[in-house]
Formats: C-alpha cells, structure tokens, sequence
C-alpha cells in the first residue's frame, strides 16, 4: 500500500511539472500595447512601444523601440570607465549620460575575461579570438550580418575591419536573418529552450538606418513576473520586419534608457553595472 502510494504521489508530481512546463511554452492570452511614447530630434526619432502579454496566471511585460537615424554613425558603443577593461563596470544610465545618448541599452558583457571570440567596437580590432558564439557584425553603412557559430574564423578580424565592420557583439544567439526565425542551437551559453523566461535586451535591423531594440522586463512578480523566451523574441522582431536580429546579455542587465531616463524596470533595485552599452544619438 505504501508503494502505491508513493508512486501515485510521484506520478501527480511529475504531472504538475509537465503543466507547468506547457504552460511556460504556451502562447499568451491576450497581447496589448499599453503604452506608446516617441522623441523626435531631427536626425532621430525613436518610438516605444510597452507591450503586455496576459497568461494565465503571469504576465510578461517589454519595450520595442523603433529607432530611425538619418546617418549610420549616429549608432555608436561606449565602454564604462571608456576603457576596454575586465576592471570596468558602469550603469547603462552613466554611460550614456558621457555620450549624450537618446536612447542606450547595455551591451553584450564583452566579458573580457573570457578571452575568446571576435570584438570590434567603432571600427577598432579589440580580440581576435576563437569563437564558440554566434556573433553579430556591424557595417559601416548601418547595415548587419551574422557570423554563425562554429563559423569565425580566428585571426580574421582584421579582413572584416578592412571589408568595413565598425561593431561585433558577441553574446547571442542570433535570433532572426534574412528576415527569419532562425533554428536556435540546443548547447550555447545561456538556455535556449521555449520553457525558459527571462529579462532580455535584444538588438535588430530592418533596413537602412531603421532598427528595432526590445529589453524585456522579468523577475518582478505583478509587473512582469519571469520574463520573455527566446522565441518570444524570435516571433516580435519577425512581425518588426527586421532582417537580422540578435541576442545581448539579459538578465539583471536588461536596460533601456531614453534621454536619460530609465524605460523599463530593471530585475534589480538598481541599475547593474555592465562593461559596455550601445547608443543612438543626434
């Protein structure tokens, strides 16, 4: 009797954890902008969408930003303490605020301590490293392109600053190219399965100077509760139209600021330090 109970208890367990899987995975019950908000500085016009999407249960919560620039270095990066360094670390806000940015999220935690894959920031060859990470290229004419993972080829990096790359982010993975929702790899550095929620900042290009940036909000019960998925990501930047679209680092980072002012809720009280940022100004 002691037996069958114990099975019974461990069968009713395992079934609320594939429940709670499903419902992790399942499509939102209801999708809504909430909110929208714009800046228009000439050369610069940035509109926010806040987004809402209602499960069951929870509710996820993020920003979309469209951003239109008249010139293609009007997309910059900016290191804290404006220094390649694995000694640094700033807020996003900070950052920015030397930059006079409009509008700034963090970067991709180059993580110099890793010591691998390829980073160009402002069309400078920084690392020149072997690569396990998908890796997201900056065109001097505002235009991106991916570098698959297991694709770099080290000891190259100085061919792509010569071909007229100004920026490489190297977090990932790569979520959209050639205007489609790639096949996220199953092993990379942070989980990429549909059941995992988190704080995200993701970056996007649609065509010409027209990008898309998305911070997600996550681990804040009421507002929004985990997070976004990958996925969740994958289908936004679809329906943006953007051609090519790319994961940054997330988590306690994710951060959105306009003229200053911080967008989103960070997972945090404050602000996380972080080493790098990208911004848009006049």
């Amino acid at each position: 009797m002691m037996h069958k109970k114990l099975l019974c208890a461990l069968l009713a367990l395992a079934m609320a954890l594939c429940a709670c899987g499903a419902l992790a995975a399942t499509e939102p019950n209801s999708k809504t902008i909430e909110e929208t908000f714009s800046y228009d500085g000439g050369s610069i016009r940035v509109t926010i969408d806040r987004w809402c999407y209602a499960f069951n249960r929870t509710s996820l919560r993020f920003f979309v930003a469209n951003v239109y620039l008249d010139s293609p270095e009007q997309m910059q990066t900016a290191f804290a303490g404006e220094k390649y360094s694995k000694d640094n670390a700033e807020a996003t806000s900070a950052i920015a605020e030397r930059h006079d940015a409009v509008l700034a999220i963090n970067g991709d935690y180059y993580n110099y301590k890793d010591n691998i894959n390829l980073i160009i920031r402002n069309g400078e060859l920084l690392r020149d490293q072997k690569s396990s990470r998908d890796q997201l290229l900056v065109y001097a004419d505002g235009s991106f392109a991916a570098i698959p993972k297991g694709e770099y080829v080290q000891g190259t990096g100085a061919q792509y600053v010569d071909e007229g790359v100004v920026q490489c982010f190297t977090f990932g993975p790569l979520l959209v190219n050639d205007g489609q929702a790639v096949e996220l790899p199953a092993k990379y550095i942070i989980s990429t399965a549909d059941t995992v929620r988190e704080p995200r900042t993701a970056i996007g290009w649609v065509d010409g100077t027209h990008y898309v940036v998305i911070v997600a909000d996550g681990r804040r019960d009421g507002w929004s509760d985990k997070g976004m998925t990958l996925q969740e990501l994958q289908q936004v930047f679809v329906e943006q139209g953007c051609q090519v679209a790319y994961n940054l680092d997330g988590g306690g980072s994710a951060t959105m600021v306009l003229n200053g002012e911080l967008v989103n809720k960070t997972s945090g009280s404050r602000e996380r330090n972080v080493s790098d940022i990208i911004y848009f100004t006049k």
